[in-house]
């Protein structure tokens, strides 16, 4: 292991190619510019170039905003009372800075676009056009015109410098050619992602039949914990629920990625056993999904199917819910459908047969929570029971793929990684997903839109402090 010959330490050294990443070096070098200073910055990039942003570049990355890019206060209220252990003033900033967040993404030429779905949905969602490799390809462009800007690709870090004193100085990185050096830096960020893409942490933390959890994009092949592992190793505090997982229900068939199955509320979904095992009328279609995903995982051996018929079928938007680049098995009988998905033909013609029979009249409106339900049964149906009468029928085999870890290193409000009494490590940030913060249930579409947030902010952060000492 070498240090790089000659070279002085990089004013900020940036780990991971993300929403975080890229918007902390952008922040900083935009209050950087506003003092006359011309900084050097280098990123580090695990994946190769043409993959940049890990799991940002394939996300479709909703925002929980309005038209006016305001974040619905209601959303925040329910991440509050989800748990004693969430970090009230890290979401009260978000509700704050949400709507400058939106105005900074649109500055740089991410647009956020408000085309509400026919469907109810739990909150009102801004959905950034092009998803997030929109937000990718715009960041790095700016970055790549920027003088004294570099961005190493093909290159993992390993491990954190410090100096005598326990300030981070830089990190330890292997290169395409396999050899290691020392990137010196006044300043680093871990930007690294989660440790989704992991199988031995993910088996660690979040326990046995992890292989059963499948990546829903391939960017997060590249979330490994390296971020969370280095930090830790300095003595970093950790936050966020390490035994749970962000996860939706995708078509087990595919390798598309991300091949969500959303239309689940307008159908039943039943286990390898033909039997119905949840409300799918409790919730709206990206409410129900994530904790249906983990029941199904973690309660019935990962595996169910989605059973539909051909009037649900015709729902104007069906295939905006159903993301699978497969059709759906479909058959002209329940029996002979059950033996497509491997489950014993009498009993799922059984199971419909008494959720048929349970159904309730009322007027089937899937833009609202219509209160057409099912009664008798052990598991009623609260909202839109349609009854599964109508040949042929349909269903797609569904596998719990993740989207992110909620566990990671803990910030305070300026990004500054600190340990367990509070204390911040000098010189060493965080900003995205390697940052804990989420317990108990995620609520959509906040993940991208925390991390923006949060990243201007230390990217502001570290330029002050770069600017006190230039």
């Amino acid at each position: 292991m070498s240090a790089e010959e000659g070279a002085a330490p990089v004013d900020l050294l940036v780990v991971g190619c993300g929403a975080g990443g890229l918007s902390v070096a952008l922040s900083f070098l935009e209050e950087a510019e506003r003092s006359g200073r011309t900084p050097r910055v280098t990123l580090v990039e695990r994946a190769p170039r043409a993959e940049r942003g890990g799991a940002t570049r394939w996300s479709w990355v909703n925002v929980t905003v309005d038209r006016e890019g305001v974040v619905d206060a209601g959303v925040i209220e329910r991440i509050l009372a989800s748990h004693t252990d969430v970090d009230e003033p890290y979401f009260r900033v978000i509700e704050q800075e949400g709507a400058a967040t939106v105005a900074w993404l649109e500055d740089h030429g991410v647009q956020i676009a408000h085309q509400r779905p026919p469907f109810a949905m739990a909150n009102d969602y801004g959905a950034m056009v092009g998803g997030g490799a929109s937000l990718v390809e715009a960041f790095c462009s700016r970055l790549e015109e920027i003088p004294g800007v570099e961005i190493r690709y093909d290159t993992e870090a390993l491990q954190l410098l410090t100096d005598e004193d326990g300030r981070v100085n830089g990190v330890t990185a292997r290169g395409p050619d396999g050899l290691t050096r020392r990137i010196a830096a006044d300043a680093v960020v871990l930007a690294t992602g989660g440790f989704e893409g992991s199988l031995e942490a993910v088996t660690r933390y979040v326990g046995p039949r992890a292989g059963r959890i499948r990546p829903v994009v391939p960017g997060l092949r590249f979330n490994t914990g390296d971020g969370l592992r280095m930090a830790t190793e300095l003595g970093a505090a950790t936050a966020g629920q390490f035994d749970r997982l962000h996860v939706q229900l995708v078509d087990e068939r595919t390798s598309k990625p991300d091949a969500g199955i959303f239309g689940i509320p307008f159908g039943v979904i039943v286990d390898g056993r033909g039997r119905r095992f949840v409300d799918e009328g409790s919730a709206t279609p990206e409410a129900l999904n994530a904790p249906l995903a983990w029941s199904v995982w973690r309660d019935h051996d990962a595996t169910a199917s989605f059973v539909f018929d051909a009037r649900a079928a015709r729902i104007p938007g069906w295939g905006f819910l159903n993301q699978s680049d497969i059709e759906p098995y479909r058959a002209d009988t329940l029996a002979e459908l059950a033996g497509l998905i491997g489950v014993p033909p009498n009993a799922l013609e059984e199971e419909i047969a008494r959720f048929n029979d349970a159904v309730v009249d009322g007027e089937f409106d899937p833009a609202v929570l219509d209160g057409k339900h099912t009664r008798g049964l052990e598991v009623d149906k609260t909202n839109w029971a349609l009854p599964i009468a109508e040949a042929p029928f349909f269903a797609y085999p569904l596998a719990t793929a993740s989207t992110f870890s909620y566990g990671g290193i803990r910030i305070d409000l300026q990004g500054r990684v600190v340990t367990p009494r509070g204390t911040a490590i000098p010189g060493l940030y965080g900003a995205g997903v390697v940052t804990g913060v989420w317990y108990g249930e995620y609520p959509g579409a906040m993940s991208v839109l925390r991390t923006v947030t949060f990243a201007r902010r230390t990217g502001s952060e570290i330029a002050s402090a770069f600017s006190r000492t230039g």
